[in-house]
């Protein structure tokens, strides 16, 4: 079986397969200091057969403490990927190693799963919309302020400003500062998200299946029909990268 653990700045997301087969999810709070044996008891509980494991994560202050997790708990040295450690993506940045597993992981999951060329918004504790065309071709992309970093820096700027929670007012024009706080969170990172995908096609001429994925995606998911809905995507990624072979030894 395969553990796959993406190491996101919110949340850690594991996910275990039995070849092709979903058999255990799991979502825990991504600590960044005080681990103590946080990491080591959520792994250690896991009750399946593990026979490899592989690691997305963009916190690098994890990575290490997750690394050792992983070998006290099964013995496995997990494979980490990286820019360095993939193959057979081709990737159109300027520094092709500065690229974050992430969206290696989610540019190879959606190749994988639906045709190219492909748009992928993924809503975390960043927004994140990337551009890969046929042939496993990374293009790059556009990073935005998350959702939780937009509401925190309006309220801390403006600290008179009324709490509010991350759910999508029913109306667009708000009637209260709750409701207009609310409709211009959400409702604008809906407008980003279409907006940007829309002239990601146009600079490249070209139209695109899109997806949506990340922590703070199921908010926003009803609003965005031309998107295709896809929790697992990164999590999936990170089994076709193992099931390939697509890091290098």
């Amino acid at each position: 079986m395969l553990l796959t653990i993406d190491v996101g700045n919110s949340n850690t997301v594991l996910i275990i397969y039995d070849e092709d087969t979903v058999v255990f999810e799991k979502r825990l709070i991504t600590l960044k200091k005080d681990f103590g044996s946080y990491y080591k008891d959520n792994l250690t509980g896991l009750k399946h057969a593990i026979d490899a494991i592989i690691i997305s994560c963009v916190v690098p202050v994890v990575l290490d403490v997750i690394t050792e997790a992983c070998l006290d708990a099964f013995s496995i040295e997990p494979s980490i990927l990286s820019g360095e450690s993939i193959q057979g993506l081709e990737i159109f940045l300027d520094n092709p190693l500065e690229i974050g597993a992430d969206f290696i992981a989610t540019s190879i999951g959606a190749s994988t799963k639906y045709d190219a060329p492909l748009i992928v918004a993924d809503i975390g504790s960043a927004t994140k919309l990337t551009l890969t065309e046929t042939g496993r071709r990374f293009m790059g992309g556009v990073i935005l302020p998350g959702l939780g970093t937009s509401v925190r820096s309006l309220t801390e700027f403006i600290p008179h400003l009324p709490e509010v929670g991350l759910q999508v007012p029913e109306k667009v024009v708000g009637d209260s500062t709750i409701g207009a706080i609310q409709a211009g969170i959400m409702y604008g990172l809906i407008a980003q998200i279409e907006g940007i995908a829309e002239r990601m096609e146009r600079e490249r001429g070209i139209k695109c299946v899109k997806i949506l994925t990340g922590g703070y995606a199921r908010l926003i998911k009803d609003y965005l029909p031309d998107f295709i809905y896809d929790d697992t995507l990164l999590n999936d990624g990170l089994h076709t990268i193992y099931k390939e072979r697509l890091l290098k030894k």
